[in-house]
């Protein structure tokens, strides 16, 4: 539900200050003196729509962030504040006495230094919202096509812990009765029992690494000094943890002639590793490549699996390079348009697919649309790690 309150009622508050904004510089630039008067006296009202508005937008957002006070959430949950005190101590009050200026018929000096006020103030709420919506939709991208579905929280508990590279552990989870994914979706994880909780939070998104036919969920993580990756790492096995989804469209494309090409660095794996497990159950013959950029073969998770999984399967190709690796025959350096075009050969025929740490993404994006490749083309998921 709130993933619905929230982002409706942010709306409701922008359109509402927004049609308080134009109708002012409207009414006092084209319209009558009765007009003026008919707009300054109706705005008042609109505080019944717009004041339950913030509050629902403020406190949604609030629970919404389950402790988190970093990175977007944090930026977000810290302009709420500059936005309910403009509204509270700029906006209504300045809103009520022009009501009252313009109802006297006292369009005055006073009447217009408080109007430019008002003014002033509209627009730094708009901007202020605005960047609340950008945000917000930045944080929501991963799952954008989901994002209205009614959120389904499950209550399940963890099977056993593996690690699975040097500071990467996996988890699998019990599947909830009547939980269904795509290969590629994520889910929300919280942890309830939670008692070490930092700024940031108790919650955290993860992709799902098995297949939608695997008899268990894996998360996999990098583990951090944060209170939620600790409480991870100390988990006991048979520990509930909740999860709610799953969200997100990082799906492989219906095209099946079209190769499918994974760009993944570090734990950016996991969902790739979904896909190739159900590709390899259900389409065998599609074609998938996966470039894996690591530091060394000690940090790449699941590397051993891939390794054996394009063994077994003539259609995968595994490219893994290795950043900063001693004894390693592969690869190496990042992953650049020359490495993608000796494997790949036409770098505008496949469909990719891109999945790591936010800088490492946005290179990618950027390489491979200095490339030629349309953007319709790139789909990405990047993972901040903390």
């Amino acid at each position: 539900m709130l993933k619905i309150v929230h982002p409706v009622a942010g709306l409701i508050a922008t359109l509402t200050i927004a049609t308080f904004w134009l109708s002012t510089v409207i009414s006092e630039l084209f319209l009558s003196e009765a007009a003026i008067v008919a707009v300054k006296t109706a705005i008042p009202w609109g505080f019944l729509i717009l004041i339950p508005a913030l509050a629902a937008t403020g406190g949604s957002g609030f629970a919404w962030s389950k402790g988190q006070r970093q990175g977007l959430v944090g930026t977000k949950l810290k302009r709420m504040p500059f936005i309910a005190a403009n509204g509270l101590l700029i906006l209504i009050p300045a809103a009520l006495f022009l009501a009252s200026k313009a109802r006297a018929g006292e369009f005055d000096t006073m009447f217009y230094v408080v109007q430019v006020l008002e003014l002033i103030a509209g627009a730094t709420n708009l901007s202020l919202l605005a960047l609340q919506m950008r945000d917000g939709m930045r944080l929501t991208q991963w799952r954008r096509s989901s994002f209205l579905q009614r959120g389904v929280t499950y209550a399940t508990s963890v099977i056993s812990k593996e690690d699975v590279a040097r500071g990467t552990v996996a988890l699998h989870l019990k599947k909830p009765d009547g939980f269904t994914f795509k290969a590629g979706q994520a889910v929300y994880l919280t942890l309830p029992a939670l008692h070490d909780v930092d700024g940031k939070g108790r919650m955290r998104t993860f992709s799902i690494a098995s297949a939608p036919n695997d008899p268990d969920l894996v998360i996999a993580t990098r583990l951090t000094d944060s209170a939620l990756k600790r409480g991870l790492a100390n988990l006991p096995v048979g520990s509930p943890v909740e999860i709610e989804g799953p969200y997100g469209d990082l799906t492989l494309h219906d095209d099946a002639k079209r190769p499918a090409v994974f760009l993944a660095g570090g734990i950016g794996i996991t969902p790739f590793r979904s896909m190739i497990r159900d590709a390899g159950s259900y389409a065998p013959t599609r074609d998938l490549i996966l470039f894996y950029s690591n530091r060394s073969p000690e940090d790449a998770a699941f590397l051993a699996e891939l390794e054996q999984a394009a063994r077994d399967n003539p259609c995968f190709k595994l490219v893994a390079t290795m950043t900063d690796a001693v004894n390693w025959q592969g690869e190496r350096g990042f992953i650049t348009r020359d490495m993608i075009e000796r494997h790949v050969g036409d770098i505008a025929k496949p469909v990719f697919y891109l999945a790591g740490p936010p800088t490492m993404v946005a290179a990618m994006q950027a390489m491979l649309k200095d490339a030629g490749v349309k953007m319709e083309n790139i789909r990405a998921e990047d993972f901040a790690g903390y």
